[in-house]
């Protein structure tokens, strides 16, 4: 892939995974190469890209649409993270540095400094830490093989959006699972941090199918 395909690619990905270009949008390669400032041919590499990472559908005679998630796609995804990220805590529990559950005891202190998390900074925060947590742990679990495969599962624009509709009790459990989790590693338990990590994207999941539209 040229650079100008490289950098159409960045950008047009960086916008469907914050939600700039949303769920069913119409992607005209002359206005997204306008915006990339690329030609279309570039832009027309991106979007196949794209399309292979399943963030981009390709309608026969209308072009390209940022891909919509089903409940039942949704549902798949949160059991492939389950069982992906269940085995890198599995892994990560025998090989995790105790400076890397400080800075999980970080992660989990910060979210609870940011409750009830209703405000825009609030969420941004507890996001940030969220996404920090779930990284150290597949940090730990010393794995490209389970880096690569969870890639792209944790940037779907709705799993990016997680705690956008969580209720401060919904943060509290949440958060109870980010900590027994830890408890699970001092112990050098893996079955233990697995099953935590399981109930936890499974909650998740839940969360997703009581608020309707995202809202995990």
């Amino acid at each position: 892939m040229s650079k100008a395909a490289d950098l159409a690619y960045e950008q047009i990905r960086n916008k469907i995974i914050t939600g700039a270009y949303t769920a069913g949008a119409h992607l005209k390669e002359e206005e997204v190469a306008e915006e990339a400032g690329v030609s279309r041919t570039p832009v027309r590499e991106a979007l196949r890209r794209l399309d292979a990472e399943h963030l981009v559908k390709f309608v026969p005679n209308r072009g390209a649409y940022v891909a919509s998630w089903s409940t039942a796609d949704i549902e798949e995804i949160f059991i492939l993270r389950a069982m992906f990220e269940g085995h890198a805590a599995y892994r990560a529990a025998s090989r995790i540095t105790p400076a890397a559950i400080a800075e999980l005891e970080a992660c989990a202190d910060q979210i609870d400094a940011q409750l009830p998390g209703q405000t825009e900074t609030q969420r941004l925060n507890i996001l940030a830490a969220n996404q920090r947590y779930h990284a150290i742990v597949l940090e730990a679990a010393h794995s490209e093989r389970l880096n690569k495969a969870l890639s792209w599962l944790v940037e779907i624009p709705i799993i990016l959006r997680t705690f956008e509709r969580y209720t401060e009790r919904d943060l509290l459990r949440s958060n109870h699972h980010h900590r027994e989790m830890i408890d699970a590693f001092r112990t050098r338990d893996e079955r233990w941090a697995q099953n935590v990590m399981d109930t936890h994207l499974r909650a998740a999941f839940r969360r997703y199918v009581v608020h309707g539209n995202g809202s995990t």
